[in-house]
């Protein structure tokens, strides 16, 4: 007989089949493993979609020179000499400027020197020292030339010193201005005459460069390319609404309240002033608050869709017995909804935004939302950022859902403690399913053996029986 058969019964057979009866309660827990998984993927998704939400929301709930309401932009008839940045504090106008010079930085070079003579290094071996300061920071460099150096090798090694020694505030380099020849060349790490560099020529080097004379460098001797000679040579020059303005920096602020220029090119003489105008920045205005629609249809449809209870196949949502987001979404859409009693506009839909059945929303009249920016931006942003506006109250309600301590925070803490209590429950269910099946299987062998003794008894008593003729 087999050793795991008893007559026609498989061993094998009878324990799938009553383990298979034992996993029915672990593929129960696994299912529901899953779906507290999926519940917990929606809180995610939602989470992400309702933050981005409050993101949106948050930007048009800003007040002050800080509202997107009061975004301006600046344009430059002429962007090639300037360009201009506006913020919300600029005040719309126009203005006249007119750029004579740009800020440019201190710079200075040394004589001319064959690349592979000695010349430096015959005269100047061993170890010298100077230092530069700029703008109160004295940085000390030193050099230690080699009997042997070649020009170049020279030049190269006080340009690397330089570099080291004062982290970008200068930056130097040997310059190859011709096959043969090279030159030292240093130069600020910042414009204007408050980037003006000071030497301190302690082993007499710098004057043998000729990098400390005080006349203009030519091809062969060494000397200053920009520097300051007492008439704001390295600062920037312009006329403003008629008024001479000095900059230290191309990037010239708050000369015109709120605006930030960037000069770029000097005019000549006869040139044309170049015009800037500002305005109210309409693309930009509008495009925030399309974005702000386009993240609450985003939020709402996907709430809308986890919440409901289809009407014709009765397939309900994964949220749609969870009352705080059923509340969420009837909060949304009132906030929406709302009547604004504090602006002059006391809806959306008098700004040209409407909502259709299912409660998204959209621009449905471009002209009046363009006009009620350009022409009531303060209404504007009071009916989104006023104390009852529509930006200010969703922000309050998704700060329930989105905080770290806050409603959806809750959900999922209690639903990853629910997987926890299942996965424990999983486990002991197999490990009773695993005790089980080799208890079992050591009582079928156990059963096996008796019923083959007893068989072997049998077959003995019959053969005795045989004999004796019984």
């Amino acid at each position: 007989m087999s050793s795991t058969e008893i007559g026609s019964i498989s061993l094998d057979d009878f324990l799938n089949q009553y383990l298979y009866y034992l996993r029915d309660r672990v593929t129960s827990l696994e299912a529901e493993k899953s779906s507290l998984e999926l519940k917990n993927a929606v809180f995610s998704d939602l989470s992400s979609k309702l933050e981005a939400l409050e993101d949106a929301a948050e930007r048009l709930a800003e007040t002050g020179t800080s509202s997107i309401f009061r975004s301006k932009t600046a344009t430059s008839s002429n962007e090639t000499v300037l360009t201009a940045i506006a913020s919300g504090s600029a005040a719309e106008g126009s203005h006249t400027i007119f750029v004579s010079q740009l800020a440019r930085a201190h710079s200075v070079v040394s004589n001319r020197y064959d690349q592979d003579e000695t010349t430096l290094s015959s005269g100047n071996s061993g170890t010298k020292t100077f230092s530069i300061t700029v703008d109160d920071e004295t940085y000390n460099i030193s050099v230690t030339i080699s009997a042997d150096d070649t020009n170049e090798t020279v030049l190269r090694n006080i340009a690397t010193e330089i570099n080291d020694a004062t982290d970008g505030a200068v930056t130097a380099s040997c310059v190859v201005d011709t096959p043969t020849t090279c030159k030292l060349s240093i130069t600020s790490g910042s414009t204007g005459t408050t980037g003006k560099m000071t030497f301190t020529d302690t082993d007499g080097l710098l004057a043998t460069l000729g990098v400390t004379n005080d006349s203009q460098a030519t091809d062969t001797v060494g000397g200053y390319i920009y520097a300051d000679l007492g008439n704001n040579e390295l600062d920037a020059k312009l006329t403003v609404d008629g008024i001479n303005v000095i900059s230290s920096s191309n990037t010239v602020e708050n000369v015109i309240e709120g605006i930030t220029l960037t000069l770029l090119a000097e005019q000549e003489d006869g040139d044309s002033s170049v015009s800037l105008t500002v305005s109210i920045d309409v693309d930009s205005i509008k495009s925030e608050i399309e974005d702000f629609l386009s993240a609450y249809n985003d939020a709402f449809e996907y709430l809308l869709s986890k919440t409901s209870v289809d009407s014709t196949t009765y397939e309900r949502g994964i949220l749609s017995g969870d009352y705080p987001y059923i509340t969420l979404r009837t909060s949304l859409r009132q906030s929406m909804n709302a009547f604004i009693s504090s602006s002059t506009y006391s809806a959306l839909s008098q700004i040209g935004i409407t909502s259709n059945r299912s409660g998204t929303f959209s621009v449905s009249d471009s002209d009046t939302l363009e006009e009620v920016i350009t022409e009531h931006p303060e209404a504007l942003e009071e009916l989104f950022s006023g104390t009852d506006g529509i930006a200010t109250t969703l922000v309050s309600v998704l700060d329930g859902y989105t905080s770290p301590g806050g409603t959806i925070a809750s959900s999922r803490k209690a639903v990853n403690s629910k997987i926890d209590l299942v996965e424990d429950s999983i486990e002991r269910q197999e490990e009773y399913i695993r005790v089980r099946e080799n208890t079992l299987r050591e009582q079928f062998s156990a059963l096996q053996e008796a019923l083959y003794a007893l068989q072997m008894s049998q077959a003995i008593a019959n053969s005795y029986s045989s004999l004796l003729g019984i």
